[in-house]
């Protein structure tokens, strides 16, 4: 059995605009967002999603902020960051960064 793969792709601007209109909709900014990544529980995951968030926001400083849960099986992981954005681009940006992480399975 072969894995499947999908080559991600990058919103158009009208995407990345109307999705932007529906993050400002539901959340007033600067606010605290919830970001959460499920992926293989390859040892590095949880390093290389934060790094990836920080890669965006900066450095992410407190204990609460990034958690991380392995599956009952072990086989994924879902890191979760609240953390403070500044605006809607700022988290999909990050969203971005976050699309390029090898083993991640979902977001969201």
């Amino acid at each position: 059995m072969t894995e499947c793969t999908s080559e991600i792709q990058r919103p158009t601007p009208a995407e990345r605009r109307e999705a932007l209109s529906k993050l400002e909709e539901h959340h007033d900014f600067p606010c605290v967002y919830m970001f959460k990544a499920i992926g293989y529980n390859s040892g590095e995951f949880a390093q290389e999603v934060r790094q990836a968030a920080e890669s965006v926001l900066g450095p992410i400083m407190g204990k609460d902020e990034v958690r991380s849960r392995p599956s009952s099986g072990d086989k994924y992981l879902a890191v979760t960051i609240d953390t403070q954005v500044e605006s809607s681009a700022q988290v999909l940006d990050v969203y971005e960064a976050l699309k390029g992480l090898e083993g991640l399975v979902m977001l969201a």
